[in-house]
């Protein structure tokens, strides 16, 4: 069969055959697109023509094309002067507006559900404000003997589980501000009052990751609660599982603690945090 003969019957090939082809062509390069942005994200810096095409496994021609397609849209940004590629400010803006739909209440509804369910006690969502911890959403227990709590309602951070596991996830200066504002009143005979005291609880928070209210907000009353973290590290506010002491014990509080921090990681991971702490 010769050459010209090869091109008619190119040219004689079904239309639908040729639509897949082309469908298949775009598929590729959207695909290379997704690598390359994915490559330049991992450098951390610019990278040049040929280290992307190197990754993407393409001639130094097609990355030119393809870094030029997404140049044209504001995906990459070209360095005139050193001629190299970055990430362009169309990321950010998508970035943005991902960021901005992370609503914490939203997200963490189902973890509540999810920590009720498993324990049969009250689940908080709260976070801090002004130095306060302020409830943001609960979800009631199937008991009868149900929690107080309201939305909206203000505790002192001291003296609560949700308060401790955010404060020890703070700086020292912040930690010291917050107390020297708040001071630590007494609520309970086991509240605790000593700062040094106090600090060093703070520092056993942190070792086992979540905290323990140990009826020091409210006589009859324990509580366990741990941070949830956004996709920069910072704490996004804190779950907490509470019930009456008759139901929930020393033991079962400490075991309810780990149920707890385990599922705001798995939160927190789900709002893009990497499991590193800033």
């Amino acid at each position: 069969m010769d050459m010209v003969s090869k091109v008619d019957i190119s040219r004689n090939l079904p239309q639908a055959k040729r639509r897949t082809g082309d469908s298949r062509s775009k598929i590729r390069s959207v695909v290379q697109a997704l690598k390359a942005l994915d490559y330049l994200e991992s450098c951390g810096d610019e990278a040049g023509v040929t280290e992307v095409g190197q990754a993407l496994g393409v001639h130094k021609s097609t990355a030119s094309r393809l870094l030029a397609t997404m140049e044209s849209g504001g995906y990459v940004a070209r360095n005139d002067v050193t001629g190299k590629y970055s990430l362009g400010m169309r990321i950010v803006e998508l970035a943005k507006t991902k960021l901005d739909q992370l609503d914490i209440r939203t997200h963490a509804r189902p973890f509540l559900e999810e920590l009720v369910q498993k324990t049969e006690e009250t689940a908080h969502l709260a976070i801090m404000d002004q130095g306060s911890i302020v409830y943001i959403d609960k979800v009631d227990t199937p008991h009868t003997l149900i929690m107080r709590s309201k939305i909206g309602y203000r505790i002192s951070p001291h003296c609560t589980a949700l308060g401790k596991a955010i404060l020890a996830a703070l700086a020292e200066a912040r930690i010291d501000a917050i107390l020297q504002e708040e001071s630590l009143r007494r609520f309970t005979p086991n509240t605790i009052t000593d700062p040094l005291t106090f600090k060093e609880h703070l520092t056993r928070v942190r070792i086992q990751g979540f905290a323990i209210d140990d009826e020091e907000h409210e006589e009859g009353i324990r509580c366990a609660a741990a941070v949830i973290r956004n996709h920069t590290g910072r704490v996004a506010g804190a779950i907490s599982v509470s019930g009456p002491a008759a139901r929930v014990s020393r033991q079962r509080v400490e075991e309810i603690g780990i149920l707890v921090r385990d599922t705001c990681r798995k939160l927190s991971k789900s709002l893009g945090h990497n499991g590193n702490h800033t």
